[in-house]
């Protein structure tokens, strides 16, 4: 499996996750039998660590992007420095 379709694989796992979540969060406050208070103060609480778990999720895959990138960065300057030394070679 490439990298890009792994990073893929793993947005769509987030996503997935997440719509999953709202329906449930959804369910749960049509069938409570808590009264609208408490519902809203637990409603707030499960949002609050979805978004905090989700925000943590986001900026562990946003680092090895950006790892990811830089190393293809890397290797594509260590390439077109060959491609240089090879055609100051050649002609030289």
């Amino acid at each position: 499996m490439s990298d890009q379709s792994s990073t893929k694989t793993i947005l769509t796992l987030l996503a997935g996750i997440g719509i999953g979540a709202a329906i449930g969060a959804g369910a749960a406050l049509l069938l409570s039998p808590n009264d609208g208070k408490t519902n809203r103060r637990k409603l707030r609480e499960k949002i609050g660590k979805l978004s905090s778990d989700f925000k943590d999720k986001t900026s562990d895959l946003w680092s090895e992007l950006e790892e990811e990138l830089e190393e293809l960065s890397k290797e594509k300057d260590k390439e077109q420095e060959q491609d240089k030394q090879e055609n100051q070679a050649s002609h030289g």
